[in-house]
């Protein structure tokens, strides 16, 4: 009977920990099985004056049966972290030497057809997407969140862990992305530059060099003043992304709108 009492605290104590942390924060539903344990606990304990339950389980095979339960709430975390996290691998191709705005578009009918690169048995495998030169690219792939919706747990940054860029002509020497640190030096080499359009249905980001990098994005005046109408009104406007494209170039954001529009 203590066993089943302490495993119940501790499954109780373990959800109630990742609760307040704040990586694993919606995983704290293995309480549940803490929670059901004491019950039935106190039930046998108050109910059918249960003092012992009688098992032919050697003292051995209890202690195995004991770690397994300890190590269980790590296991899951582990598993279920793994599974959310991991990176959603797309390999994206360019046309040559090209410079300027992508857009891809997900989830749509008469979109490329899906297409895989790499991978073991189908395994690891990443999604090709090829862009022309117009740079706006519509594929049959769905962007998956890997979201587990029972434990509410989804990726709540954008997933660009497994995003790999390249030029048509050169699949081996991938474009860099730009650092948020501001680390690329060389102005006349092109970086990618994400937008705060990363995810489903639409990805956006700006191949181009930092020397001719507000050709694209807002400068400074023109973000405070979106940051300021978004400060006065929260409801209908939305703060500045990091890099956010300007006037000119505003209207590939359209593309999500008309998105939705066809989904309705």
């Amino acid at each position: 009977m203590k066993r089943l009492r302490n495993i119940g605290i501790y499954y109780t104590v373990f959800g109630f920990l990742l609760m307040i942390s704040f990586i694993f924060t919606n995983l704290w539903r293995i309480s549940i099985i803490g929670i059901v344990l004491l019950l039935i606990y106190f039930l046998l304990k108050t109910v059918y004056k249960k003092n012992r339950i009688e098992t032919k389980l050697t003292k051995q095979q209890l202690r195995l049966w004991d770690f397994s339960l300890v190590i269980l709430p790590f296991i899951y975390v582990l598993l279920a972290s793994w599974y959310v996290w991991r990176p959603y691998k797309q390999t994206i191709i360019l046309p040559k030497n090209y410079e300027g705005v992508v857009a891809i578009q997900y989830d749509r009918p008469n979109g490329q057809k899906e297409k895989w690169t790499g991978g073991f048995l189908g395994i690891g495998a990443s999604r090709i997407i090829e862009v022309d030169t117009t740079g706006i690219a519509k594929t049959q792939f769905k962007f998956h969140n890997n979201a587990i919706p029972f434990l509410g747990a989804k990726q709540t940054y954008r997933n660009k862990g497994g995003l790999k860029i390249y030029y048509e002509n050169d699949l081996k020497g991938e474009i860099n992305k730009a650092s948020d640190f501001k680390w690329e030096n060389n102005i006349n080499e092109k970086y990618v530059y994400f937008t705060g359009f990363d995810y489903y249905p639409l990805m956006i980001f700006v191949i181009t060099k930092p020397k001719i990098y507000h050709n694209y994005f807002m400068n400074k005046g023109e973000k405070n003043i979106l940051q300021e109408k978004y400060n006065k009104n929260p409801y209908k406007n939305y703060p500045p992304d990091k890099h956010e494209l300007n006037q000119k170039y505003m209207k590939y954001y359209k593309l999500d709108s008309q998105y939705k529009e066809l989904t309705k």
